[in-house]
């Protein structure tokens, strides 16, 4: 079994790359194409992903914790993996079929329907996406080898044939095409790892627990992936290009603040089902998630439009205040992801997670309603915090009610205390007037200085001590 510092650290390495990646590309993207054209292409990956969710069902939270419990049985394994692999085909093809009627039905999707049917390629596809088996597995080396190579390729792609604002077919295209190829990926190495057999298939069995995992799911989604296509359809494309420049600074942090929880989901799937119901790894999550959410979270909004300025361009500045609301969302999700996933979920409660998020989407669908038509991009921000802030409250009222887990929740107070000395940072190397690039780097330099040391040397920080403790070894070695 792989270890779990193993596997954080292929996960660290997968999530630096998700960082990296759109520090690298979508600058360059953002500039190239504008609010409008940028608006264009996310409306339609967007939308298409949306029934990529739908296809999808339950499986890759159930395969994960299926898989999880069978890891060690080849034969089971591959029936399993051979069962959930049958159903993803069948609910891709009636996905498909649904998406194809919403294109000939919409006058809005016709607008841009070439945009829209290439889009389509990643539903029909999307029975390919079996990152939940290596999860499971708990195999993330293969999962962070394939994108780093896939990313790479992309990169070079993207710079070679985006080169002006009418460009966003080509574009679409390229980020559909590296998806497919990423899936392809996984099936290839799946055959080498697990024994795939479709005869006697018994499909029927898995349907009730993943009917309950897909109605979640629908929910989630309705705030987390169609508040893109709310903008598009109740405000313009400009606005969506505003919102998606807002939400993917704001939200490149989170892989960076959930990877350890991802590590430890199979983990936790484990402990639950042995009935331990109050495993030490729930709260040095929590700690891990504050730890980097608070800070990330004050960063983001002190440095607003140096971000926007330098990563997606003065045309973008429009969406500084929405990316100021967004910037709670690293912590926020990083919670939900404690609270609803490694806890509900993890423990078999899916129908209480389900409630949550349903309340999440029935805020999310009234306040987008009510906010985008008058506020645009800035009202879906404030209709998607609002909705994480309630989702999060409610995950860990029920986590708690049902399992009676306490965390020390004086951490956060503590932690956001300590973050206030980045205001007076922040201001002094701004007051330099040295340029958006040197004004964030000296910025992120002096806080993470301050940040790290005082954690180490005040608060003795667990992680800290650790990683310091891991230097000293190396470099005495």
């Amino acid at each position: 079994m792989a270890s779990v510092k193993k596997n954080f650290a292929f996960n660290v390495l997968l999530v630096i790359s998700n960082i990296v990646f759109p520090i690298l590309v979508f600058p360059y993207i953002a500039r190239i194409l504008g609010p409008k054209g940028l608006g264009d292409a996310h409306f339609a990956l967007q939308f298409s992903k949306w029934f990529v969710t739908i296809a999808s069902l339950g499986i890759p939270i159930y395969g994960l914790r299926e898989v999880a419990k069978v890891k060690n049985n080849k034969v089971k394994l591959g029936k399993l993996v051979s069962e959930l692999l049958a159903l993803n085909v069948l609910t891709a093809c009636l996905s498909t079929l649904v998406y194809l009627l919403a294109l000939g039905f919409s006058n809005t999707l016709q607008q841009n329907m070439l945009l829209f049917a290439v889009a389509g390629l990643q539903v029909a596809l999307g029975f390919l996406s079996i990152d939940w088996l290596f999860y499971g597995l708990e195999d993330f080396r293969i999962i962070t080898y394939r994108a780093l190579s896939v990313r790479i390729v992309t990169v070079c792609f993207l710079v070679w044939f985006i080169n002006s604002p009418d460009d966003v077919f080509p574009y679409l295209l390229i980020s559909i095409i590296s998806i497919a190829v990423a899936h392809l990926w996984n099936l290839f190495y799946a055959f080498s790892r697990v024994e795939l057999s479709f005869k006697s298939l018994q499909i029927i069995h898995h349907l009730k627990p993943i009917m309950l995992i897909f109605l979640m799911n629908i929910c989630i989604t309705m705030y987390t992936v169609f508040d893109t296509v709310w903008v598009g359809f109740l405000s313009t494309s400009a606005a969506v290009g505003l919102y998606t420049s807002a939400t993917k600074l704001s939200k490149v942090s989170i892989p960076l603040v959930s990877a350890l929880g991802t590590v430890l989901m199979p983990r936790s799937a484990r402990t639950f089902a042995a009935n331990i119901t109050n495993p030490q790894h729930l709260q040095t999550s929590f700690n891990f998630i504050v730890d980097m959410a608070i800070p990330i979270a004050v960063g983001i909004c002190l440095l607003t439009p140096e971000l926007l300025t330098l990563f997606s361009g003065i045309a973008f500045l429009g969406a500084t205040t929405a990316m100021r609301i967004l910037s709670v969302l690293p912590l926020c999700i990083g919670l939900n992801n404690l609270f609803g996933m490694q806890i509900l979920s993890a423990s078999g409660n899916d129908k209480l997670l389900l409630w949550s998020v349903f309340l999440g989407m029935l805020v999310n669908m009234a306040l987008n309603i009510l906010l985008v038509p008058h506020l645009a991009h800035t009202g879906a921000a404030i209709a998607i915090t609002i909705t994480e802030v309630t989702v999060t409250l409610v995950t860990f009222y029920l986590s708690w009610i049902k399992f009676s887990i306490r965390f020390n929740f004086s951490r956060i107070p503590k932690t956001l205390a300590l973050t206030l000395l980045f205001i007076p940072l922040v201001f002094f190397v701004k007051m330099l007037h040295v340029g958006n690039l040197l004004t964030v780097c000296l910025s992120v330099l002096l806080c993470i200085n301050a940040y790290v040391w005082i954690q180490y040397l005040v608060f003795k920080n667990e992680f800290m001590l650790h990683a310091f403790s891991i230097i000293k070894s190396k470099i005495q070695s």
